[in-house]
């Protein structure tokens, strides 16, 4: 049986690479000049936004879970994550809305248009940040090895200097 912690694990990729293929898409789209493209995109986003919908509800079980029950777990980074993630169900909610309505009101015959599309595209990337942002916090949670204050090649020029 699968338990809130794992849904949550499960799922919580799903908001950053399904915006980053919605962006990736819609960008082919205005390229390519290709309503269907744009479209295809704009589903991408809906089908995204409605997967965000579980990941951020299984958040609060998987915190209860992890409170107090691990030694490797940093939990002041749980409340971080947490006000953040609301911030980004939000956002994803809000994108995916917009999305929505771009179904009804495009569906063919009608073309969605290349200033929706850019309009479109600068939500996309505010919350795809926001979600990898989002993401970053929650790993901080679990994975001190990305806890580190310096850059990646200080930390391991000073493994080299320590061992000389």
């Amino acid at each position: 049986m699968m338990n809130a912690a794992h849904l949550h694990l499960v799922l919580n990729h799903f908001p950053i690479i399904g915006s980053a293929i919605a962006i990736f898409v819609l960008l082919i789209g205005i390229l390519k000049k290709s309503d269907d493209v744009k479209k295809v995109s704009v589903l991408i986003l809906v089908l995204t936004a409605l997967v965000t919908i579980p990941v951020y509800l299984s958040g609060e079980g998987v915190e209860e879970k992890v409170e107090g029950n691990y030694e490797d777990v940093d939990e002041s980074f749980i409340h971080d994550h947490e006000d953040f993630a609301l911030y980004s169900f939000i956002a994803m909610d809000i994108a995916g809305a917009i999305g929505l309505l771009a179904v009804f009101l495009y569906r063919k015959p009608k073309t969605l248009p290349n200033s929706f599309a850019y309009f479109l595209l600068a939500v996309l990337l505010i919350v795809n940040g926001m979600m990898a942002y989002t993401a970053n916090l929650g790993g901080k949670i679990h994975h001190p090895e990305i806890r580190e204050d310096k850059l990646p090649w200080e930390a391991s020029n000073n493994i080299n200097n320590n061992s000389e």
